[in-house]
């Protein structure tokens, strides 16, 4: 039992944070910030801005894209790490939000920057069983809560944002979710994690080692299991965390770099919403079309890793 995509949504905070203004907030540069990460602004969330705003308002889009109301979906899947509150979930607060009187399921997901493969093989695997019609699944954070002004090495690196992709039941098995995978390794936890304080401890030159090698194994994975080629994929969507590991991964794999969708340099990274908040992106801007066939593979800390495939 398949599915197919028919909503897609996202918010981006509106205040943006470039690299011009975050000299005068840390020991930086435009230019260093460029050369390491390929990255030029972000947006941070207001003080009183919370996950669940902007899951909300990513939410509300996609209902409206998809043409249809809270009511008719039938379970929520949230990937963040950010949430101010340990509970409820994000999920459960969108729906009261949104006025959902269904009963709907909803919980959240927790695998740092690959939290949205998790959700989608969740949802994937719901579908399968033939449990869920319609699942909405969002990636929502506020790593702005994180950030050490102190530390210029990961300051410069977070953004704020939210996205959220409906799928519904469909009797193709190529369409919509068509495959995932996720894994994880905990003996690497000491090499990028949060701290009690909300901040983030990261070695960057391993975290990047590790990033360049596991997200090709993941794609790879992918098209081996599906039986297809990178000719085949239409389009990569990486997690955007940094230019050099999206360009050094599309090299590991034969990509053409006109076949990678990047907005690293505009949103920086907003770990478990990153990706879809490129594919809203894409969308938004007629870059990538329906029916196009997409390879979204995603890094973070855990270590977790993984990939999915997507018909659009």
């Amino acid at each position: 039992m398949g599915n197919r995509l028919i909503g897609y949504g996202s918010y981006l905070p509106e205040r943006i944070i470039t690299n011009f203004d975050l000299e005068k907030m840390v020991d930086t540069s435009d230019e260093w910030i460029v050369q390491r990460t390929g990255m030029h602004e972000r947006h941070f969330a207001r003080d009183d801005e919370t996950v669940v705003d902007m899951a909300t308002v990513a939410a509300m889009r996609a209902l409206e894209n998809a043409n249809i109301t809270i009511n008719d979906i039938d379970m929520v899947i949230v990937a963040t790490t950010t949430a101010e509150l340990d509970f409820p979930s994000v999920g459960v607060q969108v729906l009261g939000r949104l006025g959902a009187t269904n009963s709907a399921p909803a919980f959240d997901v927790r695998g740092a920057c690959t939290g949205y493969i998790y959700a989608l093989h969740t949802a994937r695997a719901f579908f399968s069983a033939g449990i869920h019609n319609r699942i909405m699944v969002i990636g929502a954070e506020k790593m702005s809560r994180f950030i050490d002004w102190s530390d210029r090495s990961t300051a410069v690196l977070f953004g704020d944002g939210a996205g959220a992709l409906i799928f519904e039941h469909s009797s193709s098995s190529y369409s919509g979710i068509i495959d995932t995978v996720v894994m994880s390794d905990g003996g690497e936890f000491d090499m990028l994690h949060g701290t009690p304080d909300h901040h983030i401890i990261m070695n960057g030159p391993e975290t990047y080692k590790k990033a360049v090698s596991l997200m090709p194994e993941a794609a790879s994975y992918i098209m081996e299991h599906a039986g297809i080629t990178a000719d085949n994929v239409d389009w990569i969507v990486p997690h955007q965390a940094n230019l050099r590991i999206i360009q050094s991964g599309a090299q590991r794999l034969g990509f053409p770099l006109e076949k990678i969708l990047v907005t690293v340099d505009k949103h920086a990274n907003t770990s478990g919403a990153s990706g879809v908040l490129a594919l809203s992106y894409a969308f938004d801007n007629n870059i990538i079309k329906r029916g196009q066939l997409v390879l979204y593979p995603a890094f973070g800390s855990g270590l977790t890793w993984g990939a999915a495939l997507i018909r659009v």
